[in-house]
């Protein structure tokens, strides 16, 4: 009598993993102006052939190492900030199936945006902007009031924590130091001259050489009209 020998064959499927979506595109979370449900996105996995459906989660750079943003076990990808990320970063989030490591589906994740708006520069004005002075002698500047052979400037600064100014008056030869650190100068004008010389006078902000505004003072002189010596 023949003998028969029974053969057990158990197909076992190979446990697949998918990610969904398998890109997206947020921005940085310190975007300006931007609504935070914009600066996540949430992945969601399916695994097929295993015991369970539980998934780790990661987030890779795309050359590898860590990420620059980060995801949490439900699969919640959170922007990181701008800093000194580049515009159109790629992240790559990583699904694994927890019953097999091996199983991994990958999704890309694009940061855009420029960060924050940049800090408002400080700011210093100057007023007034240009005054006409009489010289106090000569001609017949002898008529006019003293108060027109001096003027008060004062300054507005505008985003910095520093108040201290710099004063500077324009020799023809360069600026020269002459007050400071009070945001208000008073400059005069002494002997005789030339109507139509033009004096700059330049208030800077202390240790801040970037941060300055100018100001012309013209001086003139004064005939009293009918007198001709």
């Amino acid at each position: 009598m023949p003998r028969v020998i029974h053969h057990n064959i158990i197909c076992q499927h190979q446990i697949e993993i998918e990610v969904w979506p398998s890109e997206a595109e947020i921005y940085f979370r310190d975007e300006r102006n931007v609504n935070p449900i914009n600066t996540q996105v949430r992945f969601d996995a399916v695994v097929y052939n295993a015991p369970s459906s539980n998934v780790l989660w990661a987030v890779q750079s795309i050359i590898g190492g860590p990420g620059a943003g980060s995801i949490d076990p439900t699969g919640l990808y959170n922007a990181p900030p701008k800093g000194s990320l580049p515009h159109g970063l790629t992240d790559i989030v990583i699904a694994t199936a927890a019953d097999d490591p091996l199983r991994k589906a990958f999704a890309k994740v694009t940061l855009v945006g420029f960060g924050p708006e940049p800090p408002p520069e400080p700011r210093i004005d100057i007023f007034p902007k240009q005054v006409y002075l009489y010289y106090p002698s000569g001609y017949h500047n002898s008529y006019i009031d003293a108060s027109n052979t001096m003027q008060m400037f004062r300054t507005i600064i505008h985003k910095s924590t520093s108040t201290e100014v710099e004063w500077f008056r324009d020799t023809g030869s360069g600026y020269g130091l002459v007050g400071g650190p009070e945001p208000w100068y008073l400059y005069r004008v002494f002997g005789s001259g030339t109507t139509g010389t033009v004096v700059k006078i330049k208030a800077r902000l202390k240790n801040n050489p970037g941060v300055e505004d100018e100001a012309r003072v013209i001086q003139i002189n004064y005939w009293w009209p009918g007198i001709t010596t």
